[in-house]
């Protein structure tokens, strides 16, 4: 049977990369179903317009009585209105669909915890007013940014579409080892459209602090949230705890 110790639905913005990444990763025996809202992009004002449809779309959940949780799959989208956003998040989640919710932005805090986190750099696909927003929300909630930088993925960008799920391995690899890490003990590469499991394992190796990906605490937290206890390999020190 499928499911037999978990299934967690998900809702995220237009990409399959969380889809991709959870099915490949997630032990066996939890399986997804998934939603998208469609987003003009991730600016502030694209966000706000992409969460103004999450209620409507956890409701489309309702009535599904063996599903274990319902995740909002989007860092930037669960953070942008700031410090306790994500929980307002969940709450209506919860209020749409009958049934317990979490977000990407509630999963990184959880995982920063877990790792020890007390000052993280930063690396997000975003603009700098998202960015800004990011910042901010993390400090509100304890951590200190040492650094957030917003890569250029203009490249990736086709018919004005952001194209995040277009960035591979090698281009998120170099970025994040040409940041400057000074005064940090964590490192964050944020965003749910990048792709990012494949690569922890090796930054974690150059960098030499904890590596935490939206996509890896997500999946750590919802399985954690389901009561799933795993030690998942390569998926960096969070994995191991």
């Amino acid at each position: 049977m499928y499911g037999w110790r978990a299934k967690i639905g998900l809702i995220t913005p237009m990409s399959e990369n969380a889809e991709h990444a959870f099915h490949i990763y997630a032990p066996e025996g939890v399986t997804f179903a998934s939603m998208k809202i469609n987003f003009p992009g991730p600016t502030p004002e694209g966000l706000m317009v992409l969460t103004d449809r999450l209620e409507e779309t956890a409701a489309m959940y309702k009535g599904y009585n063996d599903m274990d949780l319902v995740v909002f799959g989007c860092t930037s989208g669960s953070c942008i209105k700031g410090v306790g956003w994500d929980q307002e998040c969940i709450n209506r989640i919860e209020r749409a669909s009958g049934i317990p919710g979490l977000t990407t932005s509630t999963a990184v805090l959880e995982a920063l915890h877990a790792v020890g986190a007390k000052k993280v750099a930063v690396l997000t696909p975003y603009p700098e007013a998202t960015n800004d927003a990011e910042k901010k929300f993390l400090e509100d909630n304890g951590f200190a940014v040492t650094n957030i930088i917003g890569v250029d993925m203009g490249q990736f960008c086709k018919d004005g579409q952001h194209g995040f799920e277009n960035a591979d391995e090698h281009f998120l690899y170099q970025n994040a080892r040409n940041m400057d890490l000074k005064g940090a003990d964590t490192f964050f590469l944020s965003c749910m459209g990048l792709t990012t499991m494949e690569i922890i394992d090796a930054l974690e190796t150059t960098l030499e602090i904890p590596v935490i990906t939206s996509h890896q605490a997500t999946l750590w937290s919802a399985l954690r949230h389901c009561r799933v206890g795993a030690k998942l390999p390569k998926l960096g020190k969070l994995f191991t705890l």
